[in-house]
């Protein structure tokens, strides 16, 4: 049976470990092929998509700071940061309620490898993974669109923790103004230094979110 997260408290976990780099192209499954992580992101932090298929609700957590610009992702007594499927800034679809209420493919808002990219056939993780991703150019094509993420050594800081402070400061209309940020203001790295260098720019709306992986200890 599907466990469901019954509070904001127990979505605030974490977790994940590196998709292929070229471009969404994961370890190949039988039937249907993929499924597939729209993102770009090269950290090592990053989940394999192969880690979070099927995923239970309870091993996957997420953190969606909104209207505010941090928030710490906190697990579960005996669970610990595994490793990221998204840690990013940016047109980045998916939503803590979505996995609170199960969803997947068929129920999410956006289902986005089918709706927001060209995939022709199945990038289903049959879970609320489905719902998540950072949609692709244009949406008629497979190549993610552009984001800043949390930045490596951070994030490889994370994994294996309990919690992990996730926040950013600077300007509301200005991207160019956006830092990632540490906890204590001691150190800040600026978006434009953590994107995909081919990114012409990205969204002066949008949104930092985390869907994360956790184990037990």
């Amino acid at each position: 049976m599907r466990q469901v997260l019954v509070t904001l408290c127990l979505l605030h976990l974490a977790a994940c470990r590196v998709v292929d780099l070229d471009f969404l192209k994961t370890a190949e499954t039988e039937d249907p092929p993929g499924p597939y992580l729209i993102t770009s992101n090269p950290h090592s932090y990053v989940c394999d998509a192969q880690t979070v298929a099927r995923a239970t609700t309870r091993y996957l957590a997420c953190l969606q700071p909104d209207p505010e610009t941090n928030g710490t992702l906190a697990c579960l007594p005996g669970l610990t940061i595994s490793c990221f499927v998204y840690a990013s800034f940016g047109s980045v679809s998916g939503s803590c309620l979505e996995l609170q209420q199960g969803k997947s493919c068929g129920t999410c808002d956006t289902c986005v490898w089918q709706d927001r990219c060209s995939y022709s056939t199945g990038g289903f993780f049959n879970n609320a993974v489905d719902c998540w991703g950072e949609g692709c150019v244009g949406g008629n094509s497979t190549t993610p669109a552009c984001a800043a993420y949390f930045p490596e050594a951070w994030g490889e800081a994370c994994i294996g923790k309990g919690n992990c402070f996730i926040g950013y400061v600077g300007g509301w209309s200005d991207v160019s103004e956006k830092k990632w940020v540490k906890q204590d203001g001691s150190e800040k790295i600026p978006f434009s230094e953590t994107g995909e260098s081919e990114c012409p720019s990205l969204p002066w709306d949008g949104k930092l979110k985390v869907l994360a992986f956790v184990l037990e200890a």
